[in-house]
């Protein structure tokens, strides 16, 4: 049995490790090709300007949060905006949730058929969904639980393969360190690369257990921080091992750089076997908070729909959807296609709650 929403409280190191997990399951695969595409000069500019425009983001979606402490994302914008909210934000953000986890269980397959299992059913590795669907009928306390223990698994194996990537660098390749002339601004890369800093989308959900939703930015901010390092060698050690125009032109540099470490010392021979291990403790958990966002969302709107029903149902739609997708090439459009739906609701969706909450508030003071 669930705890109810007044029993079960989440606090901001448990907020930290979801947001942890958000950022492993999708950092390392598109995200290094996308930021390597988007620039000729020094790469951890555009990095950096992302992860401050994801913060202020974090900002502002714990802000709409703050407003009606104890209730989720959805249920307060149905509040404050009524019927228009669900239609303009809801729905969007519903479609957004669903079709990212079709895209990340894809990439993740395809990663795992191109690298390690060249043999195995596209069909089987596609039904991971289905774990992340098993692992959310528990609810968000048995997620929570279950991330915690992956994520002491997965981290120290991310942090470990990146520590061994920095064995055969030409720092030379990187220049230049200090300079850009702002050509990542004209750059639809650029703007594609938001998706690894639209994480706080998915405390929707689970935001309302918080005791202090104003505060939800700060796990964000330390998580952000924490995957910063991994994030910047996901994307500078294949560039200084291949250069950055070999990077460009390879599908997946990072998993490239992975393949080419080899220690005479070192006793396990695949490190991209262990990239893919932790690679898909991060996925299961990614799935799984996913689905429970979708579900709260469709209840919050149809409060009277089984829950258990909608989970399976989310499930068995995006497993049919992810057998649909043809090529790794649609995977890498498909996330560019959504680059202005998710600005929209990164940004777009806090803002037209908190100026309708301050416009209101206005008025009510006024009577």
């Amino acid at each position: 049995m669930n705890p109810s929403n007044e029993e079960l409280k989440i606090s901001m190191p448990q907020y930290f490790v979801l947001q942890m997990m958000v950022f492993g399951a999708i950092s390392f695969h598109v995200y290094p090709w996308l930021v390597l595409q988007s620039t000729t000069q020094s790469y951890w500019i555009p990095i950096l300007v992302w992860m401050l425009l994801g913060l202020l983001g974090a900002w502002l979606f714990s802000r709409v949060l703050a407003l009606h402490q104890g209730k989720d994302a959805y249920t307060i914008t149905k509040r404050v905006l009524g019927w228009p909210g669900v239609i303009l934000f809801i729905v969007p953000l519903l479609w957004f949730m669903w079709s990212a986890m079709v895209i990340i269980v894809r990439a993740h397959s395809e990663i795992i058929s191109m690298t390690i299992l060249h043999s195995t059913p596209q069909w089987f590795l596609d039904g991971m969904i289905f774990i992340g669907v098993f692992l959310a009928f528990g609810g968000i306390g048995s997620i929570i639980r279950a991330s915690v223990l992956f994520l002491l698994v997965s981290f120290p194996l991310s942090v470990g393969l990146v520590l061994l990537g920095f064995g055969d660098l030409d720092f030379n390749l990187g220049k230049p360190w200090l300079y850009t002339n702002g050509d990542f601004l004209t750059s639809p890369k650029f703007y594609t690369t938001s998706f690894i800093w639209a994480g706080y989308l998915y405390f929707a959900a689970c935001g309302r257990y918080a005791k202090q939703p104003k505060k939800l930015w700060r796990p964000y901010t330390v998580a952000a921080l924490c995957f910063l390092p991994l994030l910047a060698a996901a994307v500078y050690q294949p560039a200084l091992t291949f250069s950055p125009e070999m990077s460009r032109i390879l599908t997946l540099p990072y998993i490239s750089k992975m393949d080419s470490v080899s220690y005479y010392w070192l006793v396990i021979e695949n490190l991209t076997a262990v990239f893919i291990v932790s690679s898909i403790l991060y996925l299961f958990l990614l799935l799984a908070l996913i689905l429970n966002c979708i579900v709260t969302a469709i209840r919050a709107v149809f409060p009277s729909w089984n829950e258990k029903l909608l989970y399976v149902l989310a499930g068995v739609t995006a497993y049919a959807a992810i057998r649909l997708i043809p090529s790794w090439e649609w995977i890498e459009k498909a996330v560019e296609w959504d680059t202005v739906l998710r600005l929209y609701l990164m940004y777009g969706f806090p803002m037209a709650v908190l100026v309708k909450s301050f416009i209101s508030n206005k008025m009510r003071a006024r009577q």
